[in-house]
């Protein structure tokens, strides 16, 4: 089975950019969970780096798809500094190897940037660390820009946000050709992904990660939830009240 390491950058005390009402943190762990729904389908076991808010360092975040012996590693942002569109990064010294896989996935993303209007800025090289210490290929991408209006109008758009996680999905699979799941005899367990922190449980096609993350995004939610803990009355009374005096 392949194994994948979707990485949300920044998390906990570091924001990453912040412009037009939004945060890179929350958007990045957002489309990395929507990511691994889209791939929940798939003959691969998905690591999430984070699956919450918290700090992760740089050497952490490598030192997990290290461990794991990880196929692939693809570490997630949103560009800022008055730009737009997207951009793709693999290490300086990287091969043919992981440049062919990042060549895969950007081709298919620059497809889907060029639709809906929006520039594809190339197909770059740098010394990130997170590029440079992790021994597997390893890809960076820089979706959008959170300081450009044009750009967060689309980030905020629910429906476009997941057309991007669909699309880097099936870049992945196509760059590493991910096989869809055997069928399942009845009463087995369906797909599941994991995080150096928790254990999390997905029906094939919800996708009950990303819900959780908006939820938390847009401060509804605080701590760590997973999608089948039970509320209880109080808090659905709280989540009834927040709709009420909106």
């Amino acid at each position: 089975m392949i194994k994948l390491v979707l990485d949300p950058g920044h998390g906990g005390k570091d924001p990453g950019a912040v412009g037009n009402g939004l945060v890179e943190k929350n958007l990045n762990l957002e489309l990395s969970m929507r990511v691994a729904g889209k791939l929940a389908d798939y003959d691969a076991a998905v690591t999430l780096t984070r699956s919450f808010d918290t700090d992760l360092s740089l050497d952490e975040r490598c030192d997990i798809a290290n461990n794991l012996g990880a196929d692939l590693f693809c570490s997630l942002h949103t560009n800022s500094g008055g730009g737009t569109g997207f951009e793709s990064f693999i290490h300086t010294s990287a091969g043919t190897k992981t440049e062919s896989i990042r060549n895969v996935i950007h081709d298919m993303m620059a497809d889907y940037y060029n639709s809906v209007g929006f520039r594809d800025r190339g197909k770059k090289r740098a010394d990130f660390a997170v590029l440079r210490n992790t021994v597997m290929p390893a890809v960076l991408l820089e979706n959008f820009f959170i300081d450009n209006p044009k750009d967060a109008v689309i980030l905020k758009d629910v429906i476009f946000f997941d057309r991007l996680a669909e699309v880097i999905a099936g870049g992945i699979v196509k760059a590493l050709g991910v096989p869809l799941k055997s069928p399942q005899p009845h009463g087995e367990q369906g797909s599941s992904i994991t995080t150096p922190f928790t254990y999390q449980s997905m029906t094939p096609g919800q996708d009950f990660f990303s819900e959780i993350a908006r939820l938390k995004a847009e401060g509804w939610l605080n701590g760590e939830h997973q999608p089948d803990d039970p509320v209880t009355w109080g808090e659905l009374a709280a989540v009834i009240n927040r709709l009420r005096d909106r």
